[in-house]
């Protein structure tokens, strides 16, 4: 099995995944009450991300076998967590921040690991892929996603602070933002 199929498997898996859940929920889901939108940073991000040529990266291009698979090993488990995470949040999941009619606050499964545990396997996905290809520009891909994912985690954090008070703060207190284990002073 070459590193290449691995990443097709897991991101066709990731995509399959997330069109088939955008359109249950789109008919589904309860309505949406309030919403924040980032639309501005993801279309700075991806033309930083489409105009930077990758040959500026050849220098962080590898092909260490072992390394490789680990990267392949980070990109399965990744995409397993990233699809428990869209599992358990079901239609409460939307693509920008929002509050549902009769939201509710989901913090079992793997949100009692991370408060944004899509994000954290979607970070992960994106490191494993990048291991695994022994490609340097996806690495930049990780860096631009993780700033745009830090301004997301605001703007969610807002608006489940606006609507659930003192349940989302203490559970805000109980549980990593981002990276499981690692508890932040916010």
């Amino acid at each position: 099995m070459t590193f290449a199929f691995v990443n097709l498997i897991c991101w066709g898996v990731f995509g399959i995944v997330w069109i088939f859940g955008a359109i249950y929920n789109y008919y589904k889901a309860p309505t949406v009450r309030q919403k924040r939108s980032d639309w501005f940073i993801i279309i700075v991000a991806w033309l930083i991300m489409h105009f930077i040529p990758s040959h500026y990266f050849t220098f962080m291009r590898f092909h260490v076998f072992w390394l490789q698979s680990i990267g392949a090993v980070v990109l399965i488990l990744s995409t397993l967590f990233t699809l428990w995470a869209r599992w358990v949040l079901g239609k409460m999941w939307a693509s920008s921040a929002v509050i549902k009619t009769d939201h509710q606050l989901v913090t079992d499964g793997p949100y009692q690991i991370t408060r944004n545990p899509i994000y954290t396997g979607l970070l992960g996905m994106i490191l494993g892929s990048a291991i695994s290809f022994g490609q340097g520009a996806i690495f930049l891909s990780f860096i631009v996603l993780l700033c745009l994912f830090l301004n997301r985690i605001r703007l969610e954090e807002q608006l489940m602070t606006q609507t659930f008070g003192e349940q989302y703060l203490l559970y805000k207190n109980r549980v990593p933002q981002l990276v499981p284990g690692l508890k932040s002073k916010s």
